[in-house]
């Protein structure tokens, strides 16, 4: 570590001072940099993500925010923030997940109320902005590509003694998809609630949401969200809840084995409110009069009656026409006529009743049973038939038409069959097996071919190349072999040389002194004698 910081300081201390003065401006800018990215990033500022919420409510929505790592703050009792950068995400996975069941997604109007009554180009401005950012938090749901929000705001009467209706408000959401197709019921009821939500007083009802095509994809208040594969699956349960129970029941008597059961359900998955109204008469001891309580009646009846004499009155009453005096006349041509009229109403008891049927209801059960054997053992087929019809819950009426039984021996594939079927395949079929194998064969002969050939192909070039490496190694030796062989004639022509030189040095020498060299020859003689002596 002091050996790098040795080297370190080395190194700085072979720049220039420019050099050093440029790095510790930028160092300091990186550093500035790094400070106010952090200091933006910290001090984003909060908006809105739903206000108006209940204790509870706004509790379940913290912790979603919470267990999604959101950063939120709390204003008042009933609201709450999220940073601006992740307003839209957070709202629209909120939505689609069914919040907020009560307040509002935007606090546009809350904040602009008393504005939006009196500045209608203000009121404008602000409702394009809600339409705008409705708009591009649909967008966020998954598979939308484009979506347009229009809302109609209600107005109240302005007069006092106006008694028409208040205008209620209105919206519609055009959702186009990425496949061309339609949004999902869930997505559906997210947009009318995330719209519904961002007006004061709107109601889900009041919202319609369209495809790309124009088609109504709205989904009514409270209505369930159910698609065709849910049908599907709660049909799928409930048959296998069946299955098992009948297994159970026939399982023990005949062998889990020796028993197949298929149960087939179907489920009714529409929302149905069924009122009904129910009318009797009260108790009488005439059971077939049917008239009831009266109440009210209406009845009208005429009377007319032509006489010659005196006037008088019906049978059985007094006269009701005045006193007559004669005038003269021998007779006289009397009329009268008579008209009643009666009202009478009845009253009978009534019963009205109202209900609401859920999706997921069973409309039709049938079950099959097969069994394993020539007959059904023990039983009859009306003792097993009720038997099936008591585990599956099928009433005694409908019992004959909804549950099938059969017995009969199980098939079981054996080897005879197995070599019995391949025995009758006719001489066709064996023709075109037999032009298969022979096919597959030919390929195989061609693959093995050509393995072949491509391994002489590279054996013979792996010869090649060694011979050639030998030839090469060869010549070297050769080579080698030459070069030894004149560096011998070179050092035996040297030698020579020095000895034919020295030779006639000598000679040159005993030439020009012969005196020394007649001396050096006795001394040699007499040096010579005396080791002899010795």
């Amino acid at each position: 570590m002091k050996e790098r910081f040795e080297q370190f300081k080395e190194f700085v201390g072979k720049l220039s001072s420019k050099t050093k003065k440029l790095i510790i401006a930028g160092a300091v800018l990186l550093i500035t940099a790094a400070v106010v990215i952090a200091v933006v990033l910290n001090n984003q500022p909060y908006e809105v993500l739903f206000s108006g919420l209940g204790t509870e409510e706004a509790q379940q929505i913290v912790s979603k925010l919470q267990e999604d790592g959101v950063e939120f703050k709390y204003q008042g009792e009933s609201t709450i923030l999220v940073k601006k950068d992740v307003l839209d995400v957070t709202k629209a996975k909120l939505v689609q997940e069914g919040y907020p069941k009560n307040g509002f997604t935007y606090d546009t109007f809350i904040k602009n109320a008393g504005l939006m009554t009196t500045d209608s180009d203000k009121r404008t401005y602000k409702l394009y902005e809600l339409q705008d950012r409705i708009s591009s938090t649909i967008r966020l749901f998954e598979n939308v590509k484009d979506a347009k929000v229009t809302i109609a705001l209600g107005e109240e009467s302005k007069y006092a003694l106006d008694d028409s209706d208040k205008q209620e408000s209105s919206a519609t959401a055009v959702v186009t998809m990425n496949d061309g197709g339609s949004p999902t019921e869930d997505q559906a009821a997210a947009i009318q609630r995330l719209v519904a939500k961002s007006v004061p007083g709107m109601e889900l009802d009041q919202v319609a949401v369209f495809d790309g095509n124009g088609n109504d994809v709205s989904v009514s208040d409270g209505e369930t969200s159910v698609s065709g594969s849910d049908a599907e699956e709660i049909a799928a349960v409930i048959e296998n809840q069946i299955e098992e129970k009948v297994h159970d029941v026939l399982g023990p008597v005949y062998g889990n084995q020796n028993v197949t059961i298929s149960a087939r359900a179907k489920v009714d998955m529409q929302r149905l409110i069924r009122e009904t109204t129910t009318y009797n008469t009260p108790d009488k001891i005439n059971q077939e009069d049917k008239t009831g309580i009266i109440s009210h009646e209406d009845r009208s009846t005429e009377n007319s009656q032509n006489t010659n004499g005196t006037a008088s009155g019906e049978a059985g009453t007094e006269s009701n026409a005045d006193t007559e005096y004669g005038t003269g006349a021998e007779g006289t041509n009397n009329s009268s006529s008579k008209s009643e009229t009666v009202s009478r109403d009845y009253l009978v008891n009534q019963i009205k009743e109202q209900g609401q049927i859920d999706p997921g209801v069973l409309t039709d059960l049938t079950v099959s049973v097969a069994i394993n054997g020539e007959n059904y053992g023990t039983l009859t087929e009306n003792q097993l038939r009720d038997l099936v019809g008591n585990a599956a819950g099928i009433a005694a009426e409908d019992r004959e038409g909804k549950i099938s039984l059969v017995s009969a021996p199980f098939y079981k594939a054996n080897v005879e069959e197995t070599s019995g079927s391949a025995k009758g395949l006719d001489f066709a079929t064996w023709i075109i097996i037999a032009g298969v194998a022979a096919a597959i064969l030919l390929v195989i002969i061609i693959v093995i071919l050509v393995i072949r050939r491509r391994r002489r192909k590279k054996a013979e070039e792996a010869e090649l190349i060694a011979a050639e490496s030998m030839e090469d190694s060869y010549a070297a030796l050769q080579e080698e072999k030459e070069i030894e062989e004149r560096l011998n004639r070179e050092m035996e022509a040297m030698k020579n040389d020095k000895g034919m030189e020295l030779k006639k040095n000598i000679r040159d020498f005993a030439e020009q002194n012969p005196e020394i060299s007649a001396q050096l020859l006795k001394s040699w003689l007499n040096g010579g004698e005396n080791n002899g002596k010795q």
